[in-house]
């Protein structure tokens, strides 16, 4: 935490240098008093950058990154002459001792430079320890050296991130330079000192890497632990007593303990319990069974509970209630046939088809697109009247290709940039008998489940062709596929589903096989991500002319 928390203040106050040193306002001040100099040379002092405007500038400039509004703790410039600009809280003839007075004397011109921990002056506040950051004023335009700046950063802004109350009691965090001098410590009076003389610990010299170790401080144990930050060739070091640290696992242990002697009391007790509450009721159960034995079907076990007893005997019940059941299973399959049949129509002729279509036609109607809204009209016509068909339940592929055609052409409307489609029946079938709606319901599963949910336009392809006695129409899209166990719960096997589409597919799939037997209906193939291919069969018979 430490170490990211000062890589991010370090980078801060690195970026604030670079502010300044390309603001463009100290740029000009510092290019103008450059080319001052120059021109002014044999007159005597240049007067340029002492005027009031020129301070006045300097000092809005500072201002916007120095306190209160950072924790940059002041600045100072120097020009490219050698002149220390005093426009702040820092004692410029201090910081000309401490730097110089040549803005090319860092070699590290190129990037921020940070010095060591220093015991600097401030006009107005006295002395204080700081970091002090220098950065060459380089012109945007002709690429010169015009100046440098440089930012104080206090100690206690760095200090201030680990001097919260340590999470360990008699924990310590130190900061040391690359001598291993102290120079960030909760302890201001040992900064500038060497941490091994300090602490009585010693830390190796040539260390790689952060390390972990444990050293005796006296009569205690100390866990030393060592972070390297590079980019100023920085150690953090924390320095905690390891009694401190074990002290929670110590209370865990009793923790464990204590509660492990209680649920083994507990135990004991529900097993006895719970062995009293599960004999009563299987010998009632078993009392009841017998009764059963003798011929007593309509006998039922009393016992209700929600212990493993309670399911037993409701399975039981459940078991009887079953086999009173059978002597009605086959008016039951009958009765389901004609739901599945109702239910088919009723699912695939849904109201909010006719609602989004009727939407769909209003929409192009506001968009100028008369041609298309009567288009979208004429196919919802031809969709309704050939599904309503005089109340017939089968009608030739012929009309069920014109059926779905128009759904497939209004659909297209709605969602042009996620299909299109193909379609080749061969003349030969077209005037077969097929259930009514048998197409519809498999090219809606096709657009819902696959092409919408493609990421580009996608392709349906609609086939027919006679296949000996029987009759092929094969569905297929190149949308985004299913898994084996998804086609089996969707399309055909499963029971439970209660998704609308899915019951559509699932309806024709059983009607089929109740109306001509167990060879035909659909069969159902997809590789995820790339295809799915629905393929209906059903026997060559030619519809009866009316």
């Amino acid at each position: 935490m430490i170490d990211n928390n000062l890589g991010t203040l370090i980078s801060t106050v690195e970026d604030y240098s670079k502010i300044l040193a390309t603001d463009y306002r100290l740029q000009n001040e510092l290019y103008n008093d450059l080319l001052a100099h120059k021109d002014f040379s044999e007159q005597g002092k240049v007067k340029g950058l002492d005027s009031l405007s020129t301070k006045k500038t300097f000092s809005e400039v500072i201002s916007n990154i120095v306190e209160p509004n950072t924790n940059i703790k002041g600045a100072s410039i120097l020009t490219a002459n050698h002149q220390w600009i005093d426009v702040g809280n820092a004692d410029s003839e201090f910081v000309s001792k401490i730097f110089g007075n040549s803005p090319t004397s860092d070699t590290h011109f190129n990037r921020p430079f940070w010095t060591g921990l220093i015991n600097f002056k401030f006009i107005y506040e006295g002395d204080d320890n700081v970091f002090a950051v220098s950065k060459t004023v380089v012109h945007k335009d002709t690429g010169k050296i015009i100046g440098l700046v440089v930012l104080y950063v206090k100690e206690s802004v760095i200090s201030s991130i680990y001097e919260k109350k340590p999470k360990y009691k008699g924990g310590e965090f130190f900061i040391l330079d690359r001598y291993g001098k102290i120079v960030s410590s909760q302890n201001k009076e040992i900064l500038y000192r060497d941490f091994n003389q300090v602490t009585s610990i010693s830390i190796p010299d040539s260390q790689d890497g952060d390390t972990s170790y444990i050293r005796d401080v006296g009569s205690q144990k100390m866990l030393v632990s060592i972070n390297r930050y590079e980019p100023l060739q920085w150690s953090i070091v924390s320095v905690v007593p390891l009694d401190e640290i074990t002290v929670e696992r110590k209370e865990i242990n009793k923790y464990i303990m204590l509660i492990g002697i209680i649920c083994l009391l507990l135990a004991l007790i529900f097993s006895f319990l719970l062995s009293r509450s599960i004999t009563r009721p299987i010998f009632q159960l078993s009392k009841t069974m017998r009764h059963v034995r003798s011929g007593m079907l309509d006998v039922r076990s009393s016992y209700q509970s929600k212990d493993e007893i309670g399911y037993l005997s409701d399975g039981f019940n459940n078991l009887m209630d079953r086999i009173e059941a059978l002597m009605a299973e086959n008016v039951e399959k009958q009765r389901t046939k004609s739901e599945v049949e109702f239910k088919l129509l009723q699912s695939q002729v849904k109201p909010h088809f006719l609602y989004n279509t009727v939407e769909t036609i209003i929409s192009l109607i506001k968009l100028g697109m008369r041609t298309e809204a009567i288009a979208a009209a004429k196919y919802m016509a031809d969709f309704y009247k050939i599904s309503l068909s005089k109340g017939n339940d089968f009608i030739s592929i012929k009309e069920e290709i014109q059926l779905t055609e128009s759904y497939l052409e209004i659909q297209q409307l709605r969602y042009v940039e996620y299909m299109e489609y193909t379609m080749a029946i061969d003349d030969e079938i077209l005037k077969c008998s097929i259930p009514k709606l048998t197409l519809q319901p498999i090219v809606e599963n096709a657009i819902y489940h696959g092409l919408k949910r493609k990421t580009e336009k996608g392709l349906l392809r609609i086939t027919g062709s006679r296949c000996g006695d029987d009759v092929i129409i094969v569905i297929c899209d190149n949308g985004v596929g299913m898994e084996d166990a998804q086609i089996k719960r969707i399309v055909l096997e499963s029971d439970r589903s209660q998704e609308s589409v899915s019951f559509g597919a699932k309806s024709v799939h059983n009607r089929i096989r109740m109306l001509y037997g167990d060879r035909y209906g659909l069969k159902a193939e997809s590789i995820l991500g790339s295809y799915t291919k629905v393929m209906i069969r059903l026997p060559f018979m030619q519809t009866q002319e009316e």
